[in-house]
């Protein structure tokens, strides 16, 4: 299996601490993250390595109108370590006549404040975006069946409107329209946490089914996104389906959710199949809350590839650095299997 990349990931090493009630969180998007996953796939010999080609602007700004706001922030700053954070969120009625790309206008841009801007993101969040792409010409040209994009930052958080969540471009949504002129494409979000960017960008897309399998978000993580009742709008109603479901979820209960959107995705006859694919499902994840065991993703992998289209997997959240690299190898070598 071709896996691409692109990187020099130590540009982009951000920190995150924040209290949710009784609950405090500490968790960085380190770089080790990147290394774990290498060193798993390093050491089997069914991975072949290649660097993602670059890509013009408009493959980045023709979907991100939050572009330039990155790219002039993270150009702002003089230290590689210095941390910029939207800390000011309009609200509901604020009189916006116009939207800046200055610093402090991040609060336009962004849906919270916990999502830093560094001197060399904007740089590296573009790389994971290029590095998305570049699996999706591969399985576009028929190079490949199946492809893995190793990327960082990850991106599903990152809407149409709006980037947050540790992301800054949604790199499934990316691929995904990068992909469309060539045929449907059905997105599969398997990370613990709701992929709401990648859903708002395609509910009204008819030839877009998005499906998610999360935690339920009246306990977790985006809140306000990944409800059972968000179906689609308009004309693409009936084309996105979340499954949310309770914390400390085993394998038995996912694998019924992933059966009833594999079920959906036969009927909707995708051309192309986009995974974008969390870790943070694992039970000693920092931030997670399901059960799964790293052999539990084997089966999983094993069970998505039983669609038969060509896929591209997209790297998404994982953030227990000692079991990720095997948890990314065990998925991959399931898929692999059928």
């Amino acid at each position: 299996m071709k896996v691409i990349e692109k990187y020099n990931d130590s540009l982009h090493n951000p920190y995150w601490k924040y209290q949710l009630g009784p609950e405090s969180y500490e968790v960085k998007d380190t770089p080790r993250r990147v290394e774990s996953i290498k060193n798993a796939l390093h050491a089997d010999d069914r991975f072949e390595f290649i660097t993602a080609k670059q890509f013009p602007d408009r493959m980045i700004t023709r979907l991100h109108p939050y572009h330039d706001y990155i790219l002039n922030t993270a150009a702002s700053l003089t230290k590689d370590d210095e941390e910029f954070y939207p800390d000011l969120f309009p609200g509901e009625g604020a009189h916006l006549t116009r939207k800046s790309d200055a610093p402090l206008w991040g609060g336009v841009w962004c849906t919270d404040a916990v999502t830093p801007i560094m001197k060399k993101t904007y740089e590296v969040a573009r790389a994971s975006a290029e590095t998305a792409l570049s699996g999706a010409e591969l399985i576009r040209d028929g190079a490949e069946k199946t492809v893995y994009s190793l990327c960082r930052p990850s991106g599903h958080h990152a809407g149409p409107r709006v980037f947050g969540g540790y992301c800054y471009f949604n790199n499934a949504a990316t691929a995904a329209e990068f992909l469309l002129p060539s045929g449907k494409v059905a997105i599969l979000d398997i990370d613990y946490h709701h992929g709401n960017g990648t859903q708002e960008f395609f509910e009204e897309h008819k030839s877009v089914f998005t499906a998610s399998i999360h935690c339920d978000p009246e306990f977790e993580y985006p809140y306000f996104w990944g409800y059972a009742d968000e179906t689609g709008k308009g004309q693409a109603e009936g084309t996105n389906l979340n499954e949310p479901l309770p914390k400390d979820t085993k394998l038995a209960e996912y694998m019924q959710a992933l059966e009833r959107i594999l079920d959906k995705f036969s009927e909707f006859a995708p051309a192309y199949l986009i995974v974008a694919a969390g870790f943070d499902t694992h039970q000693s994840d920092p931030i997670g809350g399901f059960q799964l065991l790293t052999e539990d993703y084997a089966q999983i992998g094993r069970r998505i590839s039983q669609l038969g289209v060509p896929t591209l997997i997209c790297q998404e959240g994982g953030y227990n650095t000692d079991v990720l690299g095997e948890c990314v190898r065990t998925f991959l070598s399931g898929f692999m299997e059928s």
